[in-house]
């Protein structure tokens, strides 16, 4: 089975890399290094029922892109894409909308999946752990992914949600023949 181009698109900051090192290599790095231009990352997603896990090429893009990222070579070949918010930063979520539908626009029928990441730290501000007390996810969190084939949240800290959103996005690019 030959590898899929899966794009990582988001803002500065949103954890893009992280996601990318969780899946390709089960670890998450402290210390912050942004990304220049585009890192590439192989690795596998399981299929459903079983089947032989599909091969991935993973690029990770650099946040400045913005959308400017549906001018460049770099989408040509794509399968699909993981747009990633910072669930903590609403301007993340902004333009995280902006890029699913810039994607659409670029690459008609190819899946894309919406991930809302570091879940993790929306559950420690809403116990009052850190951050402001009552501080959490806007209402409309879910509303701002509308237009993707997958909405996941996820952890790239700890994990939680990260394969099962490759393996969902994985599932709709086998079904789709892409």
């Amino acid at each position: 089975m030959a590898a899929r181009k899966i794009m990582i698109l988001g803002a500065i900051g949103v954890g893009k890399t992280s996601l990318a090192n969780r899946l390709a290599f089960g670890r998450f790095e402290t210390s912050y290094k942004a990304t220049i231009g585009v890192d590439i990352y192989t690795t596998t997603a399981p299929l459903q029922g079983g089947g032989k896990p599909m091969p991935l090429v993973l690029w990770d893009t650099d946040g400045d892109f913005g959308l400017s990222i549906f001018r460049t070579v770099y989408l040509k070949g794509a399968s699909g894409a993981l747009i990633v918010a910072d669930v903590t930063r609403p301007a993340s979520l902004d333009q995280m909308a902006a890029l699913i539908s810039g994607f659409r626009e670029a690459l008609p029928g190819r899946p894309c999946a919406a991930v809302l990441n570091k879940s993790d730290l929306v559950a420690r501000e809403a116990a009052g752990i850190s951050g402001e007390p009552g501080s959490g996810p806007p209402p409309d969190l879910l509303a701002r992914a509308r237009g993707a084939d997958v909405v996941a949240l996820a952890s790239a800290r700890t994990g939680h949600g990260v394969a099962g959103l490759f393996a969902e996005l994985a599932a709709t690019i086998e079904r789709r023949s892409l």
